[in-house]
């Protein structure tokens, strides 16, 4: 009976993989402990676990919350990604110029320079939100009493990022006039590396942000 209640509550949950174990692990033990103490009241095991199952509520009443607490999970990994790519990008860039001993800065013109500087202050932006975004994962959401909220709107955030950089990146190609440049078309392989892939993570983690919403 336990074993087939939790495979249930296993399948109507969707989240990161270690905390939804975790809650599993704890919903199950919480379950054989409830069995345990029926069985020692009198009841043969199948009737103490039935029991157990009956007093711990059917599954669609119990998900919900189970659901509410890997999306918040959800939502502090995704939050935590941005942040750190976010983070660790201008370094990328600083050693992909120098490998392609492309001097930093000062090779665009009028139109790269805006560019460039729109996308340092987005960077400086998203990161002041990834933060604002983390805290409401955790003790903020408290206050606003809404975890698939939450959880919904720091998807939309990791796809608006996916999208606003996206744009950016482009523009920066475009604009550069370096021909070693990695923002260069030339240079578009690395651009892939250093800002597609850390984008496409984000996208895959906002997407799971809104499946466990």
């Amino acid at each position: 009976m336990i074993d087939r209640y939790v495979t249930e509550l296993s399948r109507t949950l969707r989240g990161p993989r270690t905390a939804k174990a975790d809650l599993l692990a704890e919903a199950r033990d919480g379950l054989i402990d409830a069995a345990d103490a029926y069985e020692d009241s009198g009841l043969n095991r199948e009737s103490a676990e039935r029991q157990a199952v009956a007093d711990f509520g059917p599954v669609h009443v119990v998900a919900p919350d189970y659901q509410a607490e890997l999306g918040l999970a959800q939502g502090r990994r995704t939050a935590i990604l941005i942040c750190a790519v976010m983070l660790t990008q201008p370094v990328a860039w600083r050693v992909m110029q120098t490998l392609t001993k492309d001097a930093p800065g000062g090779h665009g013109g009028r139109g790269y320079e805006l560019v460039d500087a729109a996308a340092r202050w987005s960077g400086g932006i998203t990161i002041a939100l990834g933060l604002a975004v983390l805290f409401a994962t955790g003790t903020g959401v408290r206050r606003l009493g809404s975890p698939r909220l939450v959880a919904r709107v720091t998807g939309i955030f990791a796809f608006t990022v996916c999208a606003v950089f996206a744009v950016l990146g482009l523009l920066l190609t475009l604009s550069d006039p370096a021909t070693h440049s990695p923002l260069s078309p030339t240079g578009l392989p690395s651009t892939l590396v250093v800002l597609g892939i850390p984008l496409a993570g984000i996208g895959v983690a906002g997407r799971r942000c809104l499946s466990a919403a």
